[in-house]
């Protein structure tokens, strides 16, 4: 079979569609189209197809049209309905709508699934799905392409970042007078030195001659010069890197000392924030209740989550003590389940929970005599929002901008410790995140002694207050340069208490032997410290 063209036409004879497959030029087309309206006004059968003394026509009626196939008179007209059959199902699946305007909105789909059904005049053997996949035109090639393009959007950015990063550096860097000898010496030096390679390559010998003459002589100053680098490098290396970082001493006068150098700031914080645990003496036995704090405060001051973790730890460094058997207080209610208690795997847990005491599994196997801690048990207990009871230092703040200083605002801190909380606050320090050298503590409004301990470029501001005891409250106002309030937060606060009464209220009542249950010496310790207490 040859198919000659495909049309859409109205019942009444008007084309609104055609594509032809064959050499024939649009007037022709026309023609038969006229012709066709002729025929089938003068036919009287009921058939779908009819002919003149060049071609037929196999039609279909379509709501208010035709859609017709012309095809030459030798055609195998049963192909040709089949083919018919598929282009009706193709425009009806491609029309939005019956009206004319929705035949021309979709004319040219209509003609790309015409042209996927016939091939120069010859009928694909395509099913109406097949023909939507190709018309949908999916390429798993540009898929991929897509990907790549869309990775390599993704690495602009980044580098864009990175870039932006190492301008703010360097900005940073020139604020504080830190000389950036990396950019002349490295990239600078390098582009001169093969400057002079390749002229004096292209010059006379004895130009060469003087040229390789003067880098040696250069090689030798440099050979000579550094053992007194080295020598000088180390006297640097011995000068001490500590201090307070720095001071304030006026609400006008900013900071009294800028920072020079930040690596230098990171050692300050470093030291001011992380000070090495001195190692407790231990006489025999020394038992270790050690409690960290996590909370989360709302600038307002309500409390929005705690929770409280805790170990316990046995040194012993005498042989002739280490068959023990730690007995807890009898106020300590192991069985509460909110304190989540977990013993050593080697701990008699039965005796745990029955008689409050903490031993080996094996009462004939003495604990480690090595002196280095040993964890024999854990708990954790956690509160929700509003509730007080592993809270030690309560705190609100209070903002608004700085009538003193252009684009700075002031941050007042309220903090109180708990009146449930037996003991005192050693150590207090906030830590505020934001890098600037324009930051001072207000003297009108500093009850605390506050102190801008260090500045460090990846914590920021680091501020350290006097001891406060249970019950007593304080306050203090800092002025920080900031182009926002949420650039301040989350604020952490770093407290620490050597000597605290455990707030899980875990004690030891004595130490006996495991053997004969006679009483052993034993030193106690407590400490409470926070590990992510942050004001949001």
């Amino acid at each position: 079979m040859v198919v000659l063209a495909v049309s859409i036409t109205t019942r009444k004879g008007k084309p609104l569609l055609s594509r032809q497959f064959r050499d024939i030029t649009k007037d022709r087309v026309m023609e038969l189209l006229s012709n066709f309206q002729t025929l089938v006004a003068n036919s009287s059968k009921q058939h779908t197809f009819v002919e003149d003394e060049h071609v037929r026509y196999v039609y279909k009626p379509f709501d208010d049209y035709y859609i017709i196939l012309i095809t030459n008179l030798h055609s195998n007209i049963i192909q040709d309905m089949d083919t018919l059959n598929i282009f009706v199902q193709t425009v009806d699946s491609t029309l939005k709508g019956l009206s004319e305007e929705d035949v021309f909105d979709s004319a040219f789909d209509i003609l790309n699934s015409f042209d996927e059904i016939i091939t120069m005049g010859y009928k694909e053997n395509l099913s109406l799905t097949q023909i939507k996949t190709f018309l949908a035109m999916e390429s798993h090639e540009e898929r991929i392409q897509e990907i790549i393009e869309r990775n390599k959007e993704f690495e602009a950015a980044e580098e864009r970042k990175r870039r932006a990063k190492e301008i703010s550096r360097k900005e940073q860097a020139r604020k504080l007078g830190i000389p950036d000898t990396q950019e002349f010496t490295g990239i600078h030096g390098g582009v001169m030195n093969k400057a002079y390679d390749s002229y004096y390559s292209h010059a006379s010998s004895a130009a060469q001659q003087s040229h390789m003459h003067t880098q040696s002589n250069q090689g030798i100053q440099q050979q000579n010069l550094a053992p007194q680098q080295q020598q000088q490098q180390q006297y640097a290396n011995r000068e001490p890197l500590g201090g307070k970082g720095l001071q304030v001493n006026g609400p006008r006068r900013g900071v009294e000392r800028p920072i020079k150098n930040v690596e230098r700031q990171s050692l300050s914080v470093q030291t001011a924030t992380l000070p090495e645990e001195e190692k407790p003496i231990n006489n025999g036995i020394l038992i270790s209740v050690k409690e960290t704090i996590n909370a989360e405060i709302s600038r307002d001051g309500a409390i929005m989550g705690s929770e409280l973790k805790g170990v316990l730890e046995l040194r012993v460094n005498n042989p002739d003590l280490a068959h023990a058997k730690l007995c807890l207080g009898t106020d300590v209610n192991v069985k509460d389940k909110t304190y989540q208690f977990k013993t050593h795997p080697n701990v008699d847990k039965a005796g745990f929970l029955t008689n409050k005491t903490i031993g080996l599994r094996d009462p004939n196997k003495p604990f480690p005599s090595n002196d280095q801690s040993l964890g024999v048990l854990r708990w954790r207990k956690v509160k929700g929002a509003d509730e007080h009871d592993l809270i030690p230092l309560e705190i609100s703040t209070w903002l608004s901008p700085s009538s003193e200083t252009d684009n700075a605002i002031d941050v007042t801190f309220e903090y109180e410790v708990n009146s449930d909380y037996e003991g005192t606050i050693d150590e207090l320090r906030f830590l505020i995140p934001v890098f600037t050298d324009t930051v001072f503590i207000k003297d009108d409004l500093n009850e605390a002694n506050a102190i801008v301990e260090a500045i460090d470029e990846s914590q920021g501001i680091i501020i350290k207050v006097d001891p406060i005891e249970s019950g007593q409250s304080s306050v203090f106002s800092v002025t920080v340069q900031a182009a926002y309030e949420d650039a301040l937060f989350p604020i952490e606060v770093a407290l620490k208490n050597s000597n605290a009464k455990p707030l899980s209220n875990l004690n030891i009542a004595s130490v006996v032997s495991a053997a004969d249950d006679t009483e052993l010496p034993f030193d106690t310790v407590s400490t409470l410290k926070s590990e992510q207490y942050v004001v949001v």
